[in-house]
């Protein structure tokens, strides 16, 4: 009887061997073509060059004082110290870097595991591990570009090997995609967000003062109060719940991640205000000038032409 190796790694490059070996051991060995769409490495075309405008948004966001003043505090440094002037341009130079990387379609397997270097240090040095306080409800924004990179990587495989069944580095941006909603989750689920869900909005109703996205807020705040503020912040933890289960199982996901999308919108445009404000090209720290949510819309954009909701409308609904 003829046997063959159930993961066959020849003729792949050894420090991938080493690392598409451990996600198989992890279970992650590509994704269920069984399940998935058909798709080509042009599918993701769009998606790339937005993540790429949003990098060059970033760098170039970073170079405000705003941005030079958190910068210093997250180091300890006065804002007139040359090793900050020098941090702040070096960081810049990077993200501007892997920006054009991206757009241009140019070494982007290369430059994406820097941008992973780099989302790391701004997660670990300026974020210190993302936010613990009583309000923060996710691991940092930092993460959520490292998911993108990691799909970056992904969709580049497909440009020599189309079988997404061998694609282990998309399974892996799927599954740390999960996992981060699963944190998200679990963090609803504390009794500070469950009690104090109606203060977020009328936070960013605040912030928001004088604009037409003051109204939307306080639209979305008149609902909450209707519904109740405790129901609505469950919902909100169960759904995420729901979405990390999708995400990790790969079952679902024509549902799920268009409603992860639509979640991560409205939270987007209420609690985040937009990740503003804009006209002053502020951002408070290093890869987040557009927020979290935004990141993770991105990212839902690549798991949608994935497991694409329109084949439930064409008759295609997969096992």
């Amino acid at each position: 009887m003829e046997t063959s190796a159930p993961h066959d790694t020849a003729g792949v490059p050894e420090g991938r061997s080493y690392l598409r070996r451990a996600l198989i051991a992890l279970g992650m060995e590509g994704e269920d073509t069984a399940l998935t769409s058909q798709v080509r490495y042009a599918s993701f075309t769009w998606i790339r060059l937005l993540f790429g405008a949003v990098l060059i948004y970033d760098a170039w966001s970073s170079l405000t004082w705003q941005h030079k003043v958190a910068t210093a505090k997250a180091m300890g440094l006065s804002v007139d110290n040359p090793v900050l002037h020098l941090v702040v341009v070096i960081l810049a130079f990077v993200e501007l870097a892997v920006a054009v990387s991206v757009i241009a379609d140019r070494g982007v397997v290369a430059m994406s595991w820097t941008g992973i270097g780099y989302a790391a240090f701004v997660w670990i040095v300026f974020q210190h591990g993302g936010d613990f306080g009583q309000d923060g409800t996710d691991p940092g924004v930092a993460l959520p570009y490292v998911v993108m990179f990691l799909f970056l990587i992904g969709v580049e495989r497909l440009r020599t090997s189309p079988d997404l069944s061998r694609n282990e580095m998309l399974a892996l941006a799927r599954n740390g995609f999960g996992l981060l909603w699963g944190y998200d989750a679990l963090m609803k689920f504390h009794p500070y967000f469950l009690d104090h869900f109606d203060d977020f909005l009328t936070s960013a109703q605040t912030d928001m003062k004088g604009t037409w996205l003051a109204t939307y807020d306080h639209l979305f705040l008149d609902v909450t109060n209707l519904i109740g503020p405790h129901l609505v912040a469950l919902l909100v933890g169960l759904a995420e719940a729901a979405v990390a289960a999708s995400l990790l199982s790969g079952r679902g996901l024509r549902i799920m991640a268009p409603v992860g999308f639509l979640l991560s919108f409205a939270i987007w445009s209420t609690a985040e205000t937009l990740g503003g404000p804009y006209s002053l090209g502020v951002s408070s720290e290093s890869a987040q000038m557009f927020g979290t949510a935004v990141i993770y819309m991105l990212a839902f954009l690549y798991v949608m032409t994935l497991y694409s909701p329109l084949d439930l409308l064409r008759g295609r609904v997969p096992a």
